[in-house]
């Protein structure tokens, strides 16, 4: 019995890591798919998801801007998620000669998690600088509330995950002797 416990404390867990991860996948449906803005203008209304505000960006001539918030908003949330499941099955697998290399994906996960915060940031300063009266108004939608869970589970995903493993040789329980 202690031979068994010894042996799954050896193994990395990847649990917490793994848990974060999906719950930030399962969060990005609702994100991309409900509100994340409303704006009324003069009278005109406008619901806008991540998607159609990019495209608004891109038809109002800020496509720099709409580059932007497309990176922080589709790109990077994806790359995250993605690259935390490449670090997981490269830790499970044990060491490799490329361990160095997904030590540095590692750092940069954890880097450029933050920065998709951006349309978090945006949102909420466009709903506090924007108080016009009846003139315009612009409210947070749920999406942004989706998105923003994502961003923090996938932070929460990367600081779960740690990158020691990627070094570390995987434990066979079968070559273990018993006591």
């Amino acid at each position: 019995m202690s031979t068994q416990k010894n042996s799954t404390a050896l193994q990395p867990d990847f649990s917490r890591s793994l848990a974060f991860t999906l719950a930030a996948a399962i969060m990005l449906i609702p994100a991309n798919l409900l509100p994340i803005l409303t704006s009324d203008t003069g009278g005109v209304s406008r619901i806008d998801t991540i998607y159609s505000g990019i495209l608004g960006l891109f038809e109002s001539g800020l496509w720099p801007l709409a580059l932007i918030v497309a990176a922080a908003s589709l790109l990077i949330p994806f790359i995250k998620l993605g690259g935390l499941v490449v670090l997981m099955l490269a830790a499970r697998r044990g060491p490799s000669p490329h361990a160095r290399r997904l030590t540095r994906l590692y750092a940069v996960l954890d880097f450029i998690g933050r920065w998709s915060m951006l349309d978090v940031f945006l949102v909420a300063f466009l709903t506090s600088a924007v108080r016009f009266g009846a003139l315009s108004t612009i409210r947070p939608g749920a999406g942004i509330v989706a998105f923003a869970a994502a961003v923090v589970l996938t932070i929460l995903a990367t600081h779960a995950f740690d990158p020691r493993t990627l070094w570390l040789q995987p434990h066979r329980s079968s070559t273990t002797p018993s006591q």
